[in-house]
């Protein structure tokens, strides 16, 4: 266990030095800022204005990190071959692979965390700015509920990329598989529910339901995380919905890792 934790903290240390990590939190503050400006032009939604664009730029740092700290600190390992020199101290590939995930994780939940307490300070602003009764359907409970599910949304995306880095050794492909899996696991559940409608004179045929049956058991359906639109409109989240969303990242997380751990351990580095 000290093992994993020395490489997720190596790890996350790497993530904290990059540049581009800088570049989307000022950007992500700047979006911020914007709604402050933005919202005069809707007096009548506010806080539904401030909170779209706040929360959105939640997410936008945390995909930062799948999208592109996680595949350039996977495969830049295996790229510039410095793998070898961890591989050759007493550490295996499952340590390697546990140790990179938890880091990135780790990660995730310090810039999503850090720009949760902009949203915040965002909000607090904004209440100076306008009148109080534009604010009575604010919930911090549904704000902080709604970061803890993207967060948990994320950490099921940073899961993926860590198996598409373990089968392939091209960065440019584990973008194109994680970008896949993002579309993917967003629209999903929509082709099902369009699918499932019976429209009189159009027949679906089998091989297609077939398809899309398959498609939504191996992807995440990751629009079950994203409750911007609840938080947004103060509406209450319900513990049982985020404690049901915990237990479906939890089983993906871990058989999603479980099967990187397999093939990595096999995959020939040289």
């Amino acid at each position: 266990m000290n093992i994993v934790l020395a490489i997720a903290s190596i790890t996350l240390k790497e993530g904290l030095r990059h540049r581009l990590l800088y570049g989307v939190l000022i950007f992500s503050l700047f979006i911020m800022t914007f709604s402050l400006l933005f919202s005069g032009l809707f007096m009548r939604d506010v806080l539904k204005v401030i909170l779209d664009f706040s929360l959105s730029a939640v997410n936008i740092g945390g995909l930062l990190i799948p999208f592109f700290l996680a595949i350039k600190l996977l495969s830049g390992d295996i790229e510039k071959k410095t793998i070898f020199t961890i591989l050759a101290k007493p550490v295996s590939r499952t340590h390697y692979i546990l140790g990179k995930y938890i880091g990135l994780i780790a990660l995730v939940g310090i810039v999503m965390f850090c720009l949760l307490g902009a949203t915040f300070l965002t909000i607090a602003c904004s209440q100076l700015l306008y009148a109080d009764f534009f604010f009575t359907d604010l919930s911090y409970n549904s704000i902080i509920l709604s970061t803890i599910s993207s967060y948990l949304g994320i950490s099921v995306l940073t899961a993926l990329v860590v198996l598409w880095s373990s089968i392939s050794t091209s960065s440019f492909l584990v973008t194109l598989l994680t970008i896949a899996t993002y579309l993917v696991g967003h629209t999903v559940d929509e082709v099902v529910r369009f699918v499932s409608i019976e429209t009189p004179g159009v027949e679906i045929s089998t091989t297609v339901q077939t398809t899309i049956q398959v498609v939504q058991c191996i992807f995440p359906n990751l629009a079950a995380f994203d409750l911007k639109l609840e938080a947004a409109h103060g509406s209450a989240i319900p513990l049982s919905d985020i404690a049901l969303l915990f237990a479906y990242a939890a089983v993906y997380v871990i058989a999603t890792i479980s099967l990187s751990t397999i093939i990595f351990s096999k995959r020939n580095l040289a």
